[in-house]
């Protein structure tokens, strides 16, 4: 059989309704009052705007065993809600592949049309516009019921969204009465038939077909890992699906390195993007907004999980600080279901990624750029190694202490570039190094007070907390922490207020 797919919504019902419903004038509205000579067929064979209606029974009627036009010009009496050829129209318009009743051409088809051609009959009454109340519910010969709203007319409800409107009601037939309407009903039967018939799309083609998505397909090709063909799989999948908005917003959040997904270039970045992506996907379930529950943590295909949030709406957290809302749920698919979402999720390992290592930070703030001044001086693979896989912890100075620093030193120190000479630049590294831990990230919670921490330079520095964390070199001077545990992605910067200096550079400048 040749699937009937319903490609538009049923929501295409209430657009169709606002149009019919604002032609007052409409020529379908010009029906014959009555003709109580002639039963329900002739009448509708008579009446020029009931031609597809005619139509619709006739093409029924070509399955074995089927007789709509024999029963209702039989005596009855019958009820019938008769659609307009427009209502016809419409309705073929909204079916993929049906131009004409024509195209009920198979035995399924035309036992579809029998379906809703029997919603519009009631077997058994004469039902006239004054026997109807608000309310009423009334059995059709196909066996589910239809709501009568009387509400600034005659208005019939079906299994859809949009009402039904009775443009001339009251028709007498000699076996029953005729209400003109201007939708075809379409019963719930109809609908769950349409529904488990319908071709749906997989996870790629909804997002190929969705423009608010197309970053994200954009996504999925640049990463080049074979995420289209898993996506276009069997699945069962469930994907959080950003919008083009949110993507945006990660790419303005990483900086001018990243103006485009296009940025993502590298080896090293296109698995970055692999762990983006596949951190929205979950494997194995398509888990619909109903299947959530608040405090849910969901394992992602990437390995870390998302954890449900139900407060005022549906929100999904992720490693960072700020939840991504469920905007449109429950698009579901053949192997799976999407919902989208307005942020971007972001793993913890990702997080860590992204950030800048410690050489970058410190570039990155304007009050330390002494620093950077100082490690480049000092000419001695400082900067390559902070800048390497870490783990380190740095206490950074900063400009104001550099300063200071100089300004002890004397007439011969009037800034950094005088360090120029081999043995004042391995003067500098032993400084440099000695603010610098190696193989912890130690963050300010992880310090005591009086905890002697071994630094690269090989001295130790002390820390003092009391009412503040201090740090104690080998003078008598001690640096106060005023900016502590800003992380980078290779370990820890604390920033301090003075230049720590060990003992072996207090003795080679007292020489």
């Amino acid at each position: 059989m040749k699937k009937i797919v319903f490609l538009k919504s049923i929501y295409l019902f209430t657009f169709l309704f606002l149009i019919l419903s604002s032609c007052n004038n409409s020529d379908d509205d010009e029906v014959i009052l009555t003709m109580d000579d002639k039963n329900i067929v002739e009448t509708a064979q008579d009446t020029e705007v009931l031609s597809s209606l005619v139509a619709a029974l006739l093409k029924a009627d070509e399955n074995e065993g089927t007789d709509l036009v024999g029963t209702l010009s039989s005596q009855g009496p019958f009820t019938v809600f008769a659609p307009t050829n427009e209502a016809f129209t419409n309705l073929l318009s909204s079916l993929d592949g049906y131009d004409s009743l024509e195209d009920f051409d198979t035995v399924e088809k035309r036992e579809l049309l029998t379906t809703i051609l029997t919603y519009h009959v009631v077997s058994g009454v004469s039902a006239k516009s004054t026997d109807l109340s608000d309310g009423q519910i009334i059995g059709t010969v196909q066996g589910e019921n239809l709501n009568i709203i009387l509400d600034g007319g005659v208005y019939i409800s079906d299994a859809t969204d949009a009402n039904a409107q009775v443009t001339s009601a009251d028709i007498e037939t000699s076996n029953g009465v005729v209400h003109v309407i201007n939708k075809v009903l379409i019963p719930q039967a109809v609908l769950d038939a349409l529904e488990v018939e319908t071709e749906l799309d997989n996870i790629v083609e909804i997002a190929v077909a969705t423009d608010d998505l197309s970053l994200l397909v954009g996504a999925l090709q640049q990463a080049n890992a074979g995420l289209v063909d898993v996506l276009s799989g069997t699945g069962p999948f469930t994907v959080f699906a950003p919008t083009n908005a949110a993507f945006a917003d990660l790419l303005d959040s990483l900086g001018d390195e990243y103006n485009s997904l296009a940025d993502f270039d590298t080896e090293e970045e296109k698995a970055l993007l692999v762990k983006i992506l596949t951190y929205h996907v979950v494997g194995n379930v398509a888990a619909f907004s109903t299947d959530l529950s608040a405090g849910q943590m969901i394992e992602t295909v990437q390995g870390e999980e998302i954890t449900i949030n139900l407060e005022g709406g549906v929100f999904i957290e992720d490693a960072t600080d700020m939840k991504a809302a469920v905007i449109t749920a429950d698009v579901e698919a053949i192997n799976g279901v999407v919902h989208v979402i307005d942020k971007v999720l972001l793993p913890q390992e990702v997080v860590d990624a992204l950030k800048p290592n410690i050489v970058n930070l410190a570039q990155s703030v304007d009050d330390l750029s002494v620093l950077v001044e100082a490690l480049i001086q000092a000419d001695a693979g400082l900067v390559d190694v902070l800048s390497g896989t870490g783990p380190f912890t740095v206490f950074a100075p900063t400009n104001a202490a550099f300063a200071a620093l100089l300004e002890t030193l004397g007439n011969e120190y009037n800034s950094l570039a005088d360090f120029d000479t081999e043995d004042e630049k391995a003067l500098l590294a032993k400084i440099l190094t000695y603010h610098v831990v190696s193989g912890a990230k130690v963050l300010a919670s992880d310090l005591t007070d009086g905890q002697a921490i071994e630094t690269v330079q090989s001295e130790v520095i002390t820390i003092s907390i009391h009412d503040g964390v201090f740090v104690g070199d080998a003078t008598d001077d001690n640096a106060t922490v005023t900016t502590a545990d800003v992380e980078a992605s290779n370990g820890v910067v604390h920033v301090i207020n003075k230049v720590l200096l060990p003992q072996a550079v207090l003795d080679d400048l007292n020489h």
